[in-house]
Protein backbone atom coordinates (compact mmCIF):
# COMPACT_ATOMS: atom_id res chain seq x y z
CA UNK A 1 0.00 0.00 0.00
CA UNK A 2 2.70 2.36 0.80
CA UNK A 3 4.38 1.75 -2.77
CA UNK A 4 1.36 2.76 -4.43
CA UNK A 5 0.93 5.59 -2.27
CA UNK A 6 4.43 6.79 -2.87
CA UNK A 7 4.05 6.31 -6.77
CA UNK A 8 0.65 8.35 -6.80
CA UNK A 9 1.99 11.08 -4.71
CA UNK A 10 5.55 10.90 -7.07
CA UNK A 11 3.32 11.09 -10.10
CA UNK A 12 1.29 14.50 -8.94
CA UNK A 13 4.60 16.11 -7.81
CA UNK A 14 6.27 15.00 -11.61
CA UNK A 15 2.59 16.65 -13.21
CA UNK A 16 2.77 19.59 -10.93
CA UNK A 17 6.52 20.76 -12.13
CA UNK A 18 6.06 19.71 -15.68
CA UNK A 19 2.13 20.17 -16.56
CA UNK A 20 1.55 23.05 -14.68
CA UNK A 21 4.60 25.06 -14.79
CA UNK A 22 4.46 29.16 -15.65
CA UNK A 23 4.80 29.95 -18.76
CA UNK A 24 6.19 32.93 -20.21
CA UNK A 25 4.75 34.83 -23.70
CA UNK A 26 6.92 35.67 -26.52
CA UNK A 27 8.16 39.42 -26.33
CA UNK A 28 7.71 40.13 -29.99
CA UNK A 29 6.43 43.88 -30.87
CA UNK A 30 3.18 43.91 -32.27
CA UNK A 31 3.43 47.13 -34.66
CA UNK A 32 -0.01 48.99 -36.05
CA UNK A 33 -0.10 51.92 -38.18
CA UNK A 34 -3.21 53.84 -38.71
CA UNK A 35 -3.90 56.33 -40.94
CA UNK A 36 -6.22 58.98 -40.50
CA UNK A 37 -7.03 61.44 -43.27
CA UNK A 38 -6.88 65.43 -42.60
CA UNK A 39 -5.91 64.61 -38.99
CA UNK A 40 -3.07 67.46 -37.22
CA UNK A 41 -1.04 65.56 -35.31
CA UNK A 42 -2.50 67.74 -31.62
CA UNK A 43 -5.84 66.51 -31.75
CA UNK A 44 -4.56 62.84 -32.74
CA UNK A 45 -2.41 63.45 -29.68
CA UNK A 46 -5.38 64.34 -27.69
CA UNK A 47 -7.22 61.40 -29.10
CA UNK A 48 -4.61 59.18 -28.01
CA UNK A 49 -3.88 60.23 -24.78
CA UNK A 50 -8.10 59.79 -24.69
CA UNK A 51 -8.06 55.92 -25.74
CA UNK A 52 -5.58 55.10 -23.09
CA UNK A 53 -7.27 56.72 -20.15
CA UNK A 54 -10.47 55.13 -20.86
CA UNK A 55 -8.77 52.13 -21.78
CA UNK A 56 -6.54 51.76 -18.67
CA UNK A 57 -9.45 50.63 -16.46
CA UNK A 58 -7.49 49.06 -13.70
CA UNK A 59 -5.24 50.76 -11.24
CA UNK A 60 -2.15 48.45 -11.88
CA UNK A 61 -2.23 50.30 -16.04
CA UNK A 62 -0.35 53.22 -15.79
CA UNK A 63 0.78 56.03 -18.39
CA UNK A 64 4.35 56.35 -17.60
CA UNK A 65 5.63 59.31 -20.21
CA UNK A 66 3.80 61.79 -22.39
CA UNK A 67 5.68 64.09 -24.99
CA UNK A 68 2.81 66.69 -27.02
CA UNK A 69 5.80 68.27 -28.88
CA UNK A 70 7.32 64.57 -30.53
CA UNK A 71 3.76 63.29 -30.44
CA UNK A 72 4.49 60.31 -28.03
CA UNK A 73 2.74 58.74 -25.35
CA UNK A 74 3.66 55.11 -23.26
CA UNK A 75 2.52 53.37 -20.57
CA UNK A 76 1.79 49.70 -18.91
CA UNK A 77 -1.23 47.58 -19.28
CA UNK A 78 -2.60 44.63 -17.11
CA UNK A 79 -4.20 41.95 -18.86
CA UNK A 80 -5.85 39.19 -17.24
CA UNK A 81 -7.53 37.39 -14.41
CA UNK A 82 -6.30 37.90 -10.52
CA UNK A 83 -8.71 35.85 -8.60
CA UNK A 84 -8.25 36.54 -5.12
CA UNK A 85 -7.70 33.71 -2.03
CA UNK A 86 -11.47 32.68 -0.58
CA UNK A 87 -12.60 30.24 1.86
CA UNK A 88 -12.51 27.49 -1.45
CA UNK A 89 -9.25 27.93 -3.32
CA UNK A 90 -5.58 29.80 -2.57
CA UNK A 91 -5.44 33.10 -4.88
CA UNK A 92 -4.65 32.27 -8.61
CA UNK A 93 -2.57 34.93 -10.69
CA UNK A 94 -2.49 35.06 -14.27
CA UNK A 95 -1.93 37.86 -16.29
CA UNK A 96 -0.03 39.49 -18.85
CA UNK A 97 1.71 42.95 -18.45
CA UNK A 98 2.28 45.25 -22.10
CA UNK A 99 3.97 47.79 -22.53
CA UNK A 100 2.22 50.17 -24.99
CA UNK A 101 3.91 52.75 -27.17
CA UNK A 102 2.41 55.38 -29.39
CA UNK A 103 3.60 57.76 -32.28
CA UNK A 104 1.32 60.10 -33.84
CA UNK A 105 1.78 62.57 -36.25
CA UNK A 106 -0.01 64.78 -39.30
CA UNK A 107 -2.36 61.98 -40.74
CA UNK A 108 -1.33 58.78 -38.62
CA UNK A 109 -0.47 57.30 -35.78
CA UNK A 110 1.33 54.12 -35.14
CA UNK A 111 0.48 51.78 -31.54
CA UNK A 112 3.63 49.65 -30.80
CA UNK A 113 2.58 46.64 -27.79
CA UNK A 114 5.33 44.36 -26.69
CA UNK A 115 4.57 41.85 -23.92
CA UNK A 116 6.80 42.48 -20.89
CA UNK A 117 5.57 39.51 -18.72
CA UNK A 118 2.60 36.90 -19.03
CA UNK A 119 2.32 34.32 -16.15
CA UNK A 120 -0.16 31.28 -16.22
CA UNK A 121 0.07 27.95 -15.25
CA UNK A 122 0.07 25.23 -18.15
CA UNK A 123 -1.91 22.47 -18.30
CA UNK A 124 -3.72 23.81 -14.75
CA UNK A 125 -7.71 23.01 -15.48
CA UNK A 126 -8.30 26.07 -13.66
CA UNK A 127 -6.20 28.25 -15.35
CA UNK A 128 -8.57 31.42 -15.71
CA UNK A 129 -5.77 33.25 -18.14
CA UNK A 130 -4.39 31.27 -21.37
CA UNK A 131 -1.68 32.56 -23.63
CA UNK A 132 -4.17 32.71 -26.18
CA UNK A 133 -6.76 34.59 -24.76
CA UNK A 134 -4.05 37.21 -23.86
CA UNK A 135 -3.01 37.05 -27.64
CA UNK A 136 -6.69 37.53 -28.18
CA UNK A 137 -6.55 40.43 -25.91
CA UNK A 138 -4.03 42.04 -27.52
CA UNK A 139 -5.70 41.97 -30.67
CA UNK A 140 -8.65 43.59 -29.28
CA UNK A 141 -6.97 45.89 -27.82
CA UNK A 142 -5.25 47.14 -31.29
CA UNK A 143 -8.65 47.24 -32.55
CA UNK A 144 -10.31 49.45 -30.27
CA UNK A 145 -7.35 51.87 -30.41
CA UNK A 146 -7.54 51.75 -34.24
CA UNK A 147 -11.54 52.00 -34.35
CA UNK A 148 -10.94 54.65 -31.94
CA UNK A 149 -8.70 56.90 -33.81
CA UNK A 150 -10.48 56.69 -36.94
CA UNK A 151 -13.40 57.72 -35.58
CA UNK A 152 -14.37 61.77 -36.68
CA UNK A 153 -12.83 63.98 -34.35
CA UNK A 154 -15.44 66.87 -33.22
CA UNK A 155 -14.64 70.04 -31.52
CA UNK A 156 -17.80 71.27 -30.95
CA UNK A 157 -19.36 70.32 -27.63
Amino acid sequence: MRKIFFALLTSLLIFNLTGCAIKTMPTKPIIKVITVEKAQQDKLYVKASNWMVESFNNSKSIIQFRDKDSGTITGRYLLGVVSEANQYAPARYAYAIINIKVKVKDGATKITIKPEAFRYAEGNPYTLYTQEKAESDIEALMTSFKNYMQTKIDDKW
